[in-house]
């Protein structure tokens, strides 16, 4: 099974007709998911930052299903969300920590795990795109140059 794919990726990139297949991979699912987190968040309270640094993830998110020829710009532009979506964290996170007392808000839970999910998605579309990389670079070596 994994030689059809390897394969089949070889073939897909070669045939600019047969591109379109690429958008199945399932990095792209993980960065869906990912941006549906983000978006979750600007839904919330859109006029707000952190609704701002919110829609900046998802503009990445989206530009970055776009960029599925160039896995290696894939995979630095995930680890560039996974840092807005830990600064997205701490902006969601401070005004609780800021308050006087023993009094905590009452936030809504999918809010303060958002970005935490976003994280996660982007870490296994990041191994998604690093499996990709082994099994073209593998792909390349029985390839006669």
């Amino acid at each position: 099974m994994e030689s059809f794919y390897t394969s089949s990726v070889a073939i897909v990139q070669k045939n600019p007709k047969l591109q379109c297949i690429m958008w199945q991979r399932i990095q792209t699912i993980y960065m869906l998911l990912g941006a549906m987190a983000f978006f979750s968040i600007g839904v919330y309270d859109p006029s707000n930052t952190e609704a701002l640094v919110a829609g900046l993830g998802v503009a990445l998110l989206f530009a970055n299903i776009t960029y599925f020829r160039f896995r290696k710009r894939q995979f630095i532009i995930n680890r560039i969300v996974i840092i807005i979506a830990f600064f997205l964290e701490g902006l969601i996170i401070y005004p609780i920590f800021q308050l006087s007392g023993n009094e905590i808000p009452n936030n809504n839970f999918i809010i303060l795990s958002a970005p935490l999910m976003a994280v996660v998605f982007m870490a296994l579309a990041n191994r998604s795109i690093q499996k990709d990389e082994k099994n073209v670079n593998s792909a390349d070596r029985f390839r006669s140059k």
